[in-house]
């Protein structure tokens, strides 16, 4: 119980592991002695005691962590010392060998949760966009991969938003990169609010240096449609102060569903990525959809 507490970290139910002590008594005979109950009630509380240490370890020291552990070990000890009429000798050697334990588990959990961590950045920028802090190409290559399957494969609807900052090139040569820096963050940090506002499976990707994509499992091209707009709107909506200077954007939209005739991912990418064109190509901020 203790080792499926700390290093696999699964929260057993309490009252699973209540049935299980009780269980452990009858078949050993002793469901009757006192000393039992008060044995599985200490383990438990051990148990949650431990639970919470494997997921908060990272932040608790050493003598923390050894005197919580030595807390429960004192008293559970002494009463299998009681239970069996060890000698005071062999339960002192008990505690000396269980700390040595304890110290053990400690490092070695420790370099499972330091590595865990790394793995959780490495995640992180492997999949998400540094500046803007949403996903980037590479996460966007991978989920519209798996959402073009699905939809051929289950004939479920599948649609897709690209939408670009018309004159960021502008934004850059007036106001310097670091507003243009700041103008993305704004933009993705409003789109991704509204969409989540909207329907929180829906993702926002970074896939471009302004181009951004956005991919509506399960939505026809006519609910797609009336998110674009609420998208569309937030952004002209929106004004970014920058160095005493107010910048308003604006963006350009481009709407499509997925169709039989698309062979793959990239056929579909197109014909969302062609509407966009005819949006920038036909003035800008505005939303085409086909």
């Amino acid at each position: 119980m203790i080792f499926v507490a700390y290093f696999l970290q699964v929260r057993i139910p309490y009252w699973l592991i209540v049935l299980a002590g009780i269980a452990f008594m009858l078949l050993n005979g002793n469901i009757s002695q006192p000393l039992s109950w008060v044995y599985t009630g200490l383990f438990v509380v051990f148990y949650v005691f431990s639970y919470v240490q494997s997921t908060h370890l990272w932040r608790w020291p050493f003598t923390r962590y050894a005197t919580v552990a030595l807390g429960f070990a004192l008293p559970l000890w002494y009463l299998v010392k009681m239970r069996f009429n060890l000698s005071w000798s062999t339960y002192a050697e008990e505690m000396i060998n269980y700390m040595i334990l304890v110290s053990l588990m400690y490092g070695y959990f420790k370099i499972q949760d330091k590595d865990r961590r790394i793995k959780d950045r490495l995640f992180q920028s492997a999949n998400w966009d540094a500046l803007t802090k949403v996903q980037n190409f590479a996460a966007y290559d991978r989920a519209i991969g798996y959402e073009f399957r699905r939809s051929a494969g289950h004939d479920a609807d599948l649609s897709m938003v690209m939408f670009d900052i018309d004159h960021f090139k502008c934004v850059n040569d007036t106001y310097g990169h670091l507003a243009g820096d700041e103008v993305l963050k704004r933009v993705a940090s409003t789109v991704a609010s509204t969409l989540k506002a909207i329907d929180p499976k829906v993702v926002l990707y970074r896939t471009g240096g302004e181009e951004f994509n956005i991919i509506f499992p399960n939505y026809d091209v006519d609910q797609t449609r009336e998110v674009a707009q609420r998208v569309f709107d937030a952004v002209k909506n929106l004004t970014i102060s920058y160095n005493d200077v107010d910048i308003n954007v604006t963006i350009s939209v481009g709407v499509s569903a997925l169709s039989v005739k698309d062979s793959n991912p990239l056929d579909f990418y197109k014909r969302v990525d062609a509407n966009l064109y005819h949006s920038k190509q036909n003035g800008r901020q505005q939303i085409t959809v086909g």
